[in-house]
């Protein structure tokens, strides 16, 4: 029980903390968004596309390498083979930061001109670059911190960085953005270069200290085997988040170019790309901070297990953490999905002051349980080693996206693009959990993780309407949006505990965990 408590600790402190950042950089997004536009916004999307696919290149799957490593080297009666893992993870880190850096720098005028057709984004991508190794590195910290259940250090960096990169911005857009908005996407790109720099001198130090501390061996435990095992780790996750990463730049580049096919001129194209891509998703995404969360801080959990008890079929540790996580994640989805639908409308209209942003979050809200369900089963199956399968559903998914935009925009627009998206991630979610459920033979209470919180949150939205539906005309958009939301999930719990959605033994757990 210590343990559970130790990780639900970490998980409450993560999962807060990302929360509170996302609702930060929802509000800094909807400033963001009405001083630059939609426009803006879709060319500052095209620029984070290529930059996505530079920072996987940068990365190369360091992150659960070190996870991984540390969890395992923690498990050994000598815990100094952690910092020869982080050496060998260290140095990994650098060749490929470095590498990524080098390729966009010196690619930017080819990419600007070339792939994505438009020379505005040139000078972004050639700043964005200089801040590849320092995620690279970062990237190897926080993998640390996750690994040694310390989250609150790598939690503290990113609401620095958050921080830090907001205040940059701000002051940068304003000198800036007279200049057009290449140079406000270009204002943003230097505020999160700079921020992300910041964070991993942070990083670092902590890093120093925490080892120092807690680390005391005078010599690192040699193992030559170290190496290799790193890059059975990495290198799988690494070359099959290129061709994934890769497929997903290619689907964002297409995705403006099937809609001036369509028929619509450049500017609405980009528009309406950046609507649905730099207002809708960051929006709807934002809550699932709470399974991304649980499923960074599952990967050392199931891992630790797997290797302590050397089996992962029907083991009673694992299948009982399973099934908890899939039931809350689908719990938790159902549950923001609900209310995503009903105040879609009036969120839309409060946060980024548009209509068709507010339709877009409704059309999109029934999938994100999916969505949320999908990160959760990822991180499961990635601590319990089935990462390359992971992966390999992720790399159909981003082939058959790619594929549905470049053949469906062009004949029907948007509404293409909406039923690529639908059909991936269902795609996804099928072939992850199936791979989930037949390795751990871990059962899903589909009533009460499915149909109890559906009804439950249609009730529990319906009283929210009823009850400050005719408050409207007196009360204004913001505080009926906010009370409503609030209400919502206080009935839905309220239900949910009275269908058995939540029982008495799940109570009865929770509570466990805080007892000493």
């Amino acid at each position: 029980m210590k343990r559970l408590r130790r990780f639900f600790l970490n998980a409450v402190l993560l999962g807060a903390t990302t929360i509170f950042m996302r609702s930060i950089a929802v509000i800094f997004n909807a400033y963001v968004s009405g001083k630059i536009g939609a426009q803006g916004m879709g060319l500052y999307s095209l620029i984070t596309s290529v930059y996505g696919f530079a920072v996987t290149l940068a990365t190369s799957g360091v992150s659960l390498a070190v996870v991984r490593l540390v969890s395992e080297e923690l498990g050994k009666p000598d815990p100094s083979g952690v910092i020869t893992a982080m050496k060998k993870c260290v140095g990994y880190a650098l060749a490929f930061g470095i590498s990524s850096f080098a390729l966009l720098f010196f690619g930017a005028g080819f990419i600007s001109e070339h792939i994505l057709q438009d020379s505005r984004t040139y000078l972004s991508l050639r700043v964005f670059s200089v801040a590849l190794p320092f995620i690279a590195l970062s990237n190897v910290f926080s993998g640390y911190f996750n690994a040694v259940r310390r989250v609150y250090k790598s939690a503290s960096a990113s609401i620095t960085e958050q921080f830090v990169k907001i205040a940059l911005t701000v002051s940068l857009l304003r000198a800036l953005l007279p200049k057009g908005i290449e140079y406000g996407a270009l204002a943003l790109v230097l505020g999160t270069a700079i921020a992300e720099a910041l964070s991993f001198s942070y990083l670092l130090i902590f890093y120093l200290l925490d080892k120092k501390k807690y680390i005391r061996a005078k010599k690192a435990r040699y193992d030559p085997r170290m190496k290799s095992r790193m890059l059975r780790i990495a290198f799988p996750i690494a070359l099959s988040s290129y061709l994934r990463s890769g497929l997903v730049t290619v689907q964002h580049i297409l995705i403006p170019v099937g809609l001036r096919r369509h028929g619509a001129d450049y500017a609405t194209a980009l528009a309406s790309y950046g609507t649905i891509h730099g207002m809708v998703f960051p929006l709807i995404l934002f809550p699932s901070a709470v399974c991304a969360t649980f499923s960074g801080l599952i990967v050392p959990e199931l891992s630790e297990l797997a290797s302590t008890y050397g089996t992962v079929r029907k083991n009673r540790h694992i299948c009982y953490i399973v099934k908890r996580a899939l039931s809350l994640a689908t719990v938790f989805g159902i549950g923001t999905a609900g209310i995503l639908v009903c105040f879609a409308e009036p969120l839309g209209i409060l946060v980024y002051k548009s209509a068709e942003a507010a339709k877009y979050i409704r059309i999109f809200a029934p999938l994100v349980p999916v969505m949320y369900l999908d990160t959760t089963v990822d991180g499961m199956l990635k601590g319990l080693g089935q990462q390359l399968h992971s992966m390999f559903y992720n790399i159909i998914d981003a082939s058959l996206s790619v594929f549905l935009v470049w053949s469906l925009m062009p004949r029907i627009g948007l509404a293409g693009y909406v039923i690529c998206v639908f059909v991936t991630e269902l795609i996804n979610l099928a072939f992850s959990l199936t791979r989930l459920l037949t390795v751990t033979e871990a059962k899903l209470p589909v009533l009460k993780a499915v149909f109890c919180p559906l009804a439950c949150i249609a009730g529990a939205t319906a009283l929210a309407m009823i009850a400050f539906r005719k408050m409207l005309p007196f009360c204004g958009n913001t505080v009926f949006t906010v009370s409503g939301i609030l209400l919502s999930v206080v009935f839905y719990v309220a239900l949910l505990r009275l269908t058995g959605g939540l029982s008495g033994e799940d109570s009865r757990w929770f509570r466990s965990i805080f007892q000493k």
